[in-house]
């Protein structure tokens, strides 16, 4: 019997299905496109990058190698400068002929005065056959290696350095000949240049002070690290057998290095892309599919009438009043809750009825209000319960409290203790301090909540709290909570404990353990009668400087000036007293002493910005890739430059507390604000703190041999406006803005709306935004020409009026 044959399915389904000659083509050719694709991303990522990486890790460790040279050089030339002008003052010469000079003296007192940064300073005889006369009324020399220093002043007849050791120590003196008769010796421990080449060196490079003497080779100076020996800069000094050597260290090689992230995106994009047209091709080598038929359009919609702008506003306002206005940050709605019952007695521990609180006082990133109607004892003892509260509902056990000199301050410190000790949480007091001090306080005692009374740059009829919990300032959420929590009662009860503590002393410890100024200078200090008085001369002092008082007593009236220093009007007795004393510069803070301006020996007087770029070249020369934060009053200037240094600028919303969390969260090492505020995040603690903030200033300026003026005219300049302040009322100032940022129409321009709103054209920029400290918004604008500052103002301020024509009398 025949078996049956097989059916023409089993044929098909056995057949082995065979690729057209064109078919084979199209796969041959991915397959060479994707392994192209694969070889040149193993070149750029084994080959190339790792070229590049080196080249820019030498050329950027050059540069910084280059600049710490530059310093260096000028430091020892100053410090050689300032030694042999004590050779050579007459008083010395005639002391030592007539050999009345002693340790003791009248002289060398004034020897140690002038170098107060020395390890000692010491006059040293000589006799006639020419060597050391080691008399008893004089220190000795310590070793042969001084005496030998001695021996070459006295054959160069000029100066002479050099490192060495004694006592397990390196030791670093200037030896200067004063005529024939004696010579004059200041010594440094070598820890003073370390402290100074490490501040220089921030964390992009790690530096070595090598000395040569014949075949001996010492490194007075050890490096921190050597990562990367091979990439290591060598620079010769001024000293003969001194050579500075500079390692990179690991932050600046990561941020040059490039990241494989987007190399690999692009290459897996271009095989999808390869694999994506060559299977296009391949599959209409069996058919081409019918073009689909195009869909009917649809009708455009309707568009309905556009309301008028001051509809536009009262809409929002109305939208505002019933609860439904947008809450977002760069717009936070005004709080419009209606005032509760008094609370008669802020003994007690608990009631059921809150106290009537002037919402207004709840801002954006602080508490602030009339002190005698607005912050009053009810008041203030219900906000010590609510922070208490949420102090211990974050299982916070201890507070610390500080206050300024404003004459409602001791009132309101002693409502607030009440109010927080009814809580059950401890409160640690440290009286009378500037902010930035209590700030300091949370991290050297470990304790990171705090409330400071301070009205800050307000006049003296005001006053207010700013307050951490948790090493976080609170800002507008947090603060509105505190308020919701005292219309609620929700509030702990307990018994807490009080004592006292002071800051003073560590601060200044803390302060000058970090700074080097390497030259002494005069500086005008004015407090403005504010918290600073009796802090700033004693640590400016203390750090090397001379310093003349100006308005250096605590007085809560302000007799003088408002204790606001980026008001040009208030520096005007600074400048006055910098011109008298031919100081070398002036500087002025705020009332709670977070906020920094200063006066140049020409009576400039540079905004805050500027002052931002003095601050930032440094910071970015000694920290390549480093993130620079600003708040968006600045200048684009400011931006550029940063740009142009190497760093990453990052433009924020102001508010101390805004920025203060914005450094936290980018790691950003230096930060600043138009109005006076900059937060030092390298060596420091991110915090803003004008008393801080000049003396790294004014160690910028001697270790660099610069004035203040000579730092400015090394900028480029723009023609910009104050900050300008149009009085709204606070249920309407940010409804105002939204509105205008809706219904703005400028063409070619990019628009910045983290805060208000900034609008940057091609020559200019102008900004407008609700204040958070006051009733108004405010605005300020920047452009190349005066044409174009005048074009941009009027264009804001036409749009501004179509909004609110009532606002014509204050534009």
């Amino acid at each position: 019997m025949k078996k049956n044959a097989p059916t023409a399915k089993t044929n098909t389904r056995n057949r082995v299905p065979r690729f057209s000659a064109h078919q084979r083509d199209i796969l041959i050719s991915a397959l060479a496109c994707i392994g192209m694709v694969f070889g040149a991303f193993y070149w750029i990522q084994h080959v190339e990058e790792p070229r590049a990486l080196n080249q820019r890790i030498d050329t950027v460790t050059s540069n910084i190698a280059d600049h710490q040279r530059g310093i260096v050089r000028d430091v020892i030339d100053q410090l050689g400068d300032r030694v042999n002008k004590q050779t050579s003052n007459p008083e010395l010469l005639t002391a030592l002929e007539q050999g009345s000079i002693s340790d003791d003296s009248l002289f060398a007192q004034s020897l140690r005065r002038a170098f107060p940064e020395a390890l000692d300073t010491k006059i040293i005889y000589i006799g006639k056959q020419g060597i050391a006369d080691e008399r008893s009324e004089t220190q000795r020399l310590r070793n042969n290696i001084e005496i030998d220093m001695l021996r070459k002043s006295i054959e160069k007849k000029g100066l002479v350095i050099e490192a060495y050791k004694h006592d397990k120590q390196w030791l670093i003196s200037f030896v200067g000949t004063a005529s024939k008769h004696g010579a004059v010796y200041v010594t440094f421990n070598a820890q003073y240049f370390e402290r100074m080449l490490k501040s220089l060196a921030g964390n992009a490079v790690s530096i070595e002070l090598i000395q040569t003497y014949k075949t001996r080779r010492d490194s007075v100076i050890k490096p921190s690290a050597i990562s990367y020996p091979e990439a290591m800069q060598s620079r010769p000094l001024p000293v003969p057998g001194w050579t500075l050597q500079v390692y990179p260290q690991d932050i600046t090689v990561q941020s040059l290095s490039s990241d494989s992230t987007l190399l690999w995106l692009i290459c897996v994009l271009c095989v999808a892309l390869i694999a994506a047209s060559h299977a296009i091709f391949f599959v209409r080598s069996y058919q081409i599919p019918a073009a689909p038929k195009a869909s009917p359009k649809a009708p455009a919609p309707k568009t309905p009438e556009t309301p008028s702008l001051e509809q536009a506003l009262a809409k929002k306002l109305a939208a505002s009043r019933q609860g439904n206005f947008a809450k977002r940050d760069n717009f936070p709605a005004p709080d419009s809750a209606p005032p509760l019952p008094e609370l008669n007695d802020p003994e007690t521990k608990s009631s059921s009825k809150a106290p009537s609180l002037a919402v207004n006082c709840f801002r954006a990133y602080d508490i602030r209000g009339i002190a005698d109607t607005e912050l009053n004892d009810n008041t203030c003892f219900a906000i010590g319960r609510a922070v208490g509260s949420e102090a211990l509902s974050r299982s916070q056990t201890k507070l610390l409290l500080g206050r300024d000199g404003r004459l409602s301050s001791p009132r309101i410190h002693d409502a607030l203790i009440k109010g927080l000790l009814s809580t059950g949480i401890d409160v640690t007091d440290l009286g009378l301090l500037a902010t930035p001090m209590l700030h300091y306080a949370c991290q050297d005692l470990n304790i990171g909540n705090a409330i400071m009374i301070t009205g800050s740059h307000n006049p003296g009829h005001y006053n207010g709290m700013k307050i951490s919990l948790e090493f976080k300032s609170l800002s507008s959420r947090d603060i509105q909570a505190l308020r919701h929590r005292i219309d609620a009662q929700e509030f702990e009860t307990g018994k807490g404990r009080l004592d006292s503590d002071s800051i003073e002393q560590r601060y200044i410890d803390r302060v000058i353990s970090d700074v080097v100024i390497a030259q002494t200078l005069k500086i005008v200090i004015d407090a403005g009668n504010g918290a600073t008085s009796n802090i700033a001369p004693a640590l400016f002092e203390e750090l090397g400087c001379e310093v003349i008082p100006l308005f250096c007593e605590v007085d809560g009236n302000f007799p003088n000036h408002a204790p606001d220093p980026t008001v040009e009007d208030n520096l005007s007795a600074l400048k006055a007293a910098v011109a008298e004393h031919s100081a070398d510069i002036g500087i002025a803070f705020d009332g709670d002493g977070d906020r920094v301006a200063v006066v140049t020996a020409e009576g400039r007087s540079p905004a805050a910005d500027q002052l931002l770029m003095v601050l930032a070249t440094d910071m970015v020369a000694r920290n390549p890739g480093a993130e620079i934060l600003f708040d968006i009053k600045c200048s684009r200037l400011l931006s550029e430059l940063i740009v142009d240094a190497g760093g990453r600028p990052t433009m924020w919303k102001c508010g101390h507390s805004f920025m203060k969390q914005k450094m936290a969260d980018t790691g950003a090492l230096l930060g600043g604000e138009f109005s006076g505020h900059i937060f030092y995040k390298e060596r420091w603690y991110g915090f803003d703190d004008g008393m801080y903030t000049a003396a790294r200033l004014l160690e910028i300026l001697t270790l660099s041999g610069r004035t203040m003026d000579e730092a400015l005219d090394s900028q480029r300049t723009l023609i910009s406006s104050p900050e300008i302040l149009i009085p709204v009322a606070d249920e309407r100032k940010f409804a105002l803005v939204e509105t205008f940022a809706e219904n703005q129409n400028f063409a070619d321009a990019a628009l910045i709306n983290i805060d208000g709103l900034r609008v940057e054209f091609r020559q200019g920029w102008g900004l407008i935004r609700a204040s958070n400290t006051g009733p108004a918004i405010t605005m300020r604008f920047e452009a190349e020409s005066e044409a174009s500052l005048a074009r941009i103002q009027n264009d804001f301020k036409d749009l501004l009026l179509r909004i609110d024509p009532t606002l014509a009398d204050s534009l």
